[in-house]
């Protein structure tokens, strides 16, 4: 590898000053005043990200070994990995968005709650009139384009697939699951663990006496398969350490590795991370040999001449999709089938009350939260569903709910205020379902328009099969088979709530008043297969005859299963960044997917 392009000399490791060139000039106000008007970003670019100056350096000279594209979970993943075998790897970030959030939302007071959804989300595509008109559907949830991505807003659910639910997923994909450490790096890097685990007084009796009571009543319900406490992404960083609750996300462990890397090009023996935000990608230059060379960007074109530069998306499932389609003919419907197959998941939600005495637990005067999740498969069409089951007993809701806000599993699908004055005795469950949509839709796709900016133009489409309604009526029958058995069988015990008069109800809420419109965990988009069973990308996750682009996250997925995707696509990040440390320099492009020995 040539020279870097910085002086990892130079106080900072960024090649450059560490003071901002008025500032230089000032010691204390002297002898002139320094920056009055200084803003987030321009504090924060100090220290961690990209400046402008540098990135003018990087256009000119810049050499490095993985340019990822994207900065939320996948980009994490594969960062991290590629850096705990080589500390010289020589790494550059790019997020299309600026910093916002330092930490999932749900870390922060209980104001800073308002900040999901809303402006935070953005749509780099355009609806399908279809789509649209699809009430059950309606739209796809968007992006969130700032540094750390989707990671400062996700309900941190983390389940572990088993083979039998990643259905049609090929052999290196299975193969790489076998491998020791595949599930236990991920869990470790995400900080997982089981909710009955949790053990901060929150998460405790009740907890096991929900879980306790669905495994003995398991058989009552018609088609789930299994049931345990909900494996959540908010265990603690260290064994030491007294905060039982942390919800995870990106920026805070991806500025941490910045430091670390800093801290080691200081002392020669490593490389820095370069992050780059405010920098939108919006194509990939390929020669006649499959190699890219080039990215072009909104902040200039990036060139290399070298051979060992590796480019790794890490984006979402159809801004992957985009990229791939706007850069190379491979993957354009003529040639290839990238956006040919879209999955995702289309969501329940039901909240009842019962009361506490129902699950053979007393109850306690203070908060207590308890997350299970069950999971089975419609039995004609063989499609998955999981449901993810939170309970809060709230006996003081006014003054519960700074530590109810913080530690409710998924906000997005959480007791309201309202739902829970005047249930001081009862246990509130907000079941949240989730439901596959099926991957053999053809009237599901990405594809290319005629908008102007490469960064959006691409139409998507969702649409409901026959398999996809008899999925739904299926989940959400499991849905009231489980509060039923929560209450010990006792329909007279369970009062629902009822959205449009805003109180509790005896009567079953409607379906379409359950049924939540937008589509989420988008996937497929690009997956790991044979050209001609769909697939567009080869065992090492790249589109067919591109030799160093490399694709992680939902869009590899030929299936989306029911399960929370996050913990698997970043297992699988993992998994990319362990084979190419393993094979440095150019790797011939293969035309098709070719099953490992």
């Amino acid at each position: 590898m040539a020279p870097s392009r910085i002086d990892d000399s130079s106080p900072n490791g960024s090649g450059e000053e560490s003071l901002h060139p008025v500032q230089k000039s000032t010691q204390g106000g002297f002898p002139v005043p320094g920056v009055q008007n200084p803003s987030a970003t321009s504090v924060m670019v100090q220290d961690y990200f990209v400046s402008d100056n540098t990135w003018e350096n990087i256009l000119s000279h810049g050499k490095f070994d993985y340019i990822v594209i994207g900065s939320g979970f996948t980009a994490l993943a594969f960062i991290d990995e590629v850096l705990k075998h080589d500390k010289k790897k020589r790494i550059l970030c790019i997020e299309r968005g600026d910093f916002w959030l330092p930490t999932h939302f749900q870390n922060l007071p209980l104001p800073f709650k308002t900040v999901l959804g809303g402006p935070s989300e953005t749509y780099p595509w355009t609806l399908s009139t279809e789509t649209f008109k699809t009430k059950e559907l309606g739209f796809l949830h968007g992006s969130c384009p700032f540094f750390g991505g989707r990671s400062t807003f996700w309900s941190s659910y983390s389940p572990q697939p088993t083979e039998d639910l990643m259905r049609d997923f090929p052999k290196s994909m299975i193969d790489a699951t076998r491998k020791e450490g595949f599930w236990s790096a991920v869990e470790k890097l995400l900080n997982v663990i089981p909710a009955d685990k949790i053990r901060d007084g929150i998460y405790c009796e009740m907890q096991n006496a929900i879980d306790d009571l669905l495994k003995k009543r398991l058989g009552q319900i018609p088609t789930p398969d299994s049931v345990e406490p909900a494996p959540l992404a908010v265990g603690p960083k260290s064994r030491t350490s007294t905060l039982r609750f942390n919800k995870f996300s990106v920026p805070g462990p991806l500025v941490a590795l910045h430091e670390s890397q800093r801290k080691l090009a200081e002392k020669g023996e490593g490389r820095p991370l370069e992050l780059m935000i405010n920098c939108t990608v919006t194509g990939l230059k390929a020669d006649e040999g499959g190699v890219v060379r080039a990215i072009e960007t909104n902040r200039g074109l990036l060139s290399w001449t070298d051979d060992n530069t590796k480019v790794v998306l890490c984006a979402g499932a159809v801004p992957n999709a985009t990229l791939l389609l706007n850069s190379f003919e491979e993957c354009r419907p003529s040639n290839g089938n990238v956006g040919k197959r879209l999955s995702g998941h289309v969501r329940s939600n039901i909240t009842a009350r019962i009361p506490r005495e129902a699950i053979h637990w007393d109850g306690k005067n203070s908060l207590q939260l308890a997350c299970t999740y069950l999971a089975g498969k419609d039995p004609t069409t063989h499609r998955q569903y999981h449901i993810g089951i939170s309970a809060i007993h709230s006996p003081n809701p006014e003054a519960d709910a700074e530590d109810a806000g913080r530690e409710c599993p998924d906000y997005a699908a959480a007791a309201t205020d309202e739902q829970l004055k005047g249930s001081e005795k009862h246990i509130v469950f907000v079941c949240s379902g989730l439901g596959e949509l099926d991957e053999g839709n053809s009237n599901n796709w990405v594809k290319l328009n005629n908008t102007h900016d490469p960064a959006s133009n691409v139409t998507v489409q969702y649409t409901m099969s026959p398999k996809d309604k008899k999925m739904w009526d299926t989940m959400d029958a499991a849905i009231y088979h489980t509060i039923e058995a929560l209450s010990g069988n006792q329909p007279k015990a369970i009062e629902y709530w009822d959205d449009r008069a805003n109180k509790w109800v005896e009567k079953k809420p409607s379906m379409e008043s359950v049924r939540t419109p937008g589509v989420v965990h988008e996937a497929s988009t690009a997956f790991v297969g044979r050209k001609h069973q769909g697939g567009s990308l080869d065992s090492f996750y790249r589109p067919h005859g591109i030799a160093n682009v490399f694709v992680t996250g939902g869009a590899v997925f030929p299936t989306s299963g029911s399960w929370n995707p996050t913990m698997t696509m970043c297992a699988y990040a993992q998994d990319l960044a362990r084979k190419l440390v393993c094979s440095p320099g150019l790797i011939p492009p293969s035309q098709d997917y070719e099953d490992p020995n």
